[in-house]
């Protein structure tokens, strides 16, 4: 009798209901309904028992059929893919099928059946589990980003065996009617390319229980312009498959009963986005200028040479970054010399004499090369317990000066080519002995270059990011020997707030609107214009609507951002007053704290919504 409440007790603990809501970060805005498609790793069960001696022979077949089954899936990928298809998303396939076709893939797990007799599932699993305990002592970046493919590899041969079908099975399929929201732990670059190219399916959000909002491959996500949240803890255990929902990226939450008004208004708000997004389009035939007249220069931030494309169809005015570690990363050697002046040809070309900013590589923290790419540079292999703090950007540089020197050639060279109009910019500055140290790289690859007699120009402007605090402080140190700085927010608020951006965990910190993060840009702004230079705003806070009249405000002309967000971004200033604007930014700079700046935001966001303004894009 006694022992009836503890029983009760552990039956309510058990059977308790899931929660109503669900919150994450938003990746890209917007509303979405409609029918949880799950594709999580965390919840694939995998089946354990075992066999007898004679069922081996046909469990290894499994595992054979299995293997071939995802090799042809990553090969359809390859063969299907258009040439725009991503070079980072190519090379992942390649590194999946490359893992895949590895002998001891198959051999190992061969003799995990044979001798515990156990099944494929199983055995490919104690697999996994015994190339974790090999590596688990090593802190190397790269070694851990294998392991993290190796399991990749692993589950998607796990979901062939068990019958669980894959984001990318999913696309692959036809006759799919309903309007779908994906749930998973992550996507890949794969999964990724296959969403874009299938125009076809009403895949109405994405919910991703693991990332951040600046991580890269959620930046490649937000390519796909469809409402995404992640960082949404709990997602792959509570959002089963065809169960409805209500995703909310404006407000950041996911709800799970939502009431047959909410899901009314969801649909409507999902039409209305679905217009809103033509007549956006239509904005490219109009330049960026405040009601009061005032002309605001709107730029791309772009990862690789095939982005360009998207740079006019998006109406900017140039490309404010280009990021040139992607042309270093996910391969297992270094871009020569020749091969990164084609792919800097190919952008500057294209843009047919509008600025292009090239950032050297900005490698390292986040960004990692290959174990095998990082031997064949002069210092080897490194090993860093905090490289978030450790050689990164211009010190990962001037620690590797062969791949410095190299990048410079081509840029210079490039550089040289049509009508270009090419800026170099520095990643990483804190110091003007930075600066220094660069153009004695500079001088060492213009002599080189003049001795080959090669073609090249020598005078390209040479700008700085302002990212860190130690680079506000040094400003009027910085701006004598620098010709323009660019604004870099996204690492600006992770190393002013001591907040590691590509972490989940702490990602709740990442706070964009602290009074610290927009008192520094405002006096990096107006330390940048007394001195007679430009400054550009780049990184995820260029990006969002709401931002803008704060920039406008402080005097911001030029702000850089991701391609999908040009429309809205310019949209907001044919309807801001810069007089107003600057107003509006004085009485932000004086909030101290983070809550009441975004209270302010908040009213100001309320306010533009009741204004009686002419939208340009209706008139066309």
């Amino acid at each position: 009798m006694s022992d009836e409440p503890l029983v009760a007790s552990s039956t309510v603990e058990e059977q308790a209901p899931p929660p109503e809501k669900l919150t994450g970060i938003s990746v890209y805005p917007g509303i979405a309904y409609g029918l949880c498609q799950q594709f999580s790793a965390g919840d694939l069960e995998i089946p354990q028992f075992v066999i007898e001696k004679t069922g081996t022979r046909g469990e290894i077949q499994r595992l054979r059929a299995a293997i071939a089954t995802v090799d042809k899936q990553l090969g359809a990928l390859i063969d299907s893919a258009d040439e725009d298809m991503p070079a980072e998303a190519a090379a992942f396939i390649d590194v999946h099928r490359t893992i895949l076709r590895d002998p001891t893939l198959i051999e190992e797990t061969v003799d995990i059946i044979k001798e515990k007799l156990v099944n494929a599932e199983w055995a490919l699993s104690l697999r996994l589990e015994k190339t974790r305990r090999d590596f688990e002592s090593i802190e190397d970046d790269y070694i851990r980003e294998r392991i993290k493919d190796i399991a990749h590899v692993v589950l998607r041969v796990q979901r062939v065996l068990t019958g669980r079908r894959s984001a990318s099975s999913l696309l692959e399929a036809e006759g799919l009617d309903e309007t779908i929201i994906l749930v998973a732990d992550q996507l890949d670059p794969a999964d990724m390319l296959l969403l874009r190219g299938r125009d076809d399916l009403d895949i109405a959000g994405i919910i991703l229980e693991e990332g951040s909002i600046t991580s890269h491959a959620v930046i490649l996500a937000r390519s796909l312009e469809i409402p995404t949240l992640v960082g949404v803890k709990g997602a792959c255990e509570i959002l089963e498959t065809d169960v409805p929902v209500l995703l909310n990226a404006d407000e950041e939450l996911i709800d799970l009963s939502p009431s047959a008004e909410k899901r009314r208004n969801a649909r409507q708000r999902m039409k209305l986005l679905t217009a809103e997004k033509k007549r956006l389009k239509k904005l490219k035939q109009f330049d960026a200028v405040t009601l009061d007249g005032h002309t605001i220069k709107l730029f791309a931030n772009i990862a690789l040479p095939e982005d360009v494309k998207d740079v006019h169809r998006a109406g900017a005015d140039g490309v404010g970054l280009f990021r040139t570690e992607f042309l270093f990363m996910n391969r297992d050697d270094l871009p020569c010399e020749d091969e990164q002046y084609n792919a800097y040809c190919r952008v500057i070309r294209s843009m047919k004499g509008q600025p292009v900013v090239i950032r050297t590589a900005d490698l390292g923290g986040d960004k990692v090369m290959s174990q095998d790419a990082l031997e064949k540079l002069t210092t080897g292999p490194l090993e860093e317990l905090n490289p978030s703090l450790g050689l990164r950007g211009l010190r990962f540089c001037f620690a590797h000066p062969k791949l410095f020197v190299t990048q410079l050639r081509a840029i210079l060279r490039a550089a040289a080519t049509g009508s270009g109009n090419v800026r170099i910019l520095l990643p990483m500055v804190t110091s003007p002995e930075d600066v220094s140290r660069v153009r004695e790289f500079i001088s060492l690859a213009c002599s080189e270059l003049a001795a080959e007699g090669q073609k090249f120009t020598a005078d390209v402007p040479l700008g700085g990011m302002v990212e860190v605090p130690a680079a506000v402080m040094m400003l009027k140190d910085l701006i004598p020997v620098l010709d323009f700085f660019s604004l870099g927010t996204n690492d600006l608020v992770q190393y002013t707030l001591a907040v590691d951006r590509t972490n989940a965990a702490v990602s709740k910190y990442y706070d964009e609107c602290h009074p610290s993060v927009l008192r520094m840009i405002a006096t990096t702004v107006r330390q940048v214009h007394q001195a007679g230079k430009s400054v550009s705003v780049c990184g995820e806070m260029a990006a969002r609507p709401e931002l803008v009249p704060f920039f406008i405000g402080l005097g911001c002309t030029r702000l850089s951002m991701t391609l999908t967000q040009i429309p809205a971004i310019k949209k907001r200033i044919l309807k801001t007053d810069r007089a107003k604007a600057e107003v509006f930014a004085a009485s932000v700079l004086r909030r101290r704290s983070a809550k009441a700046v975004h209270q302010s935001f908040i009213q100001e966001e309320e306010a533009f919504q009741n204004r009686k303004v002419a939208d340009p894009s209706t008139t066309l």
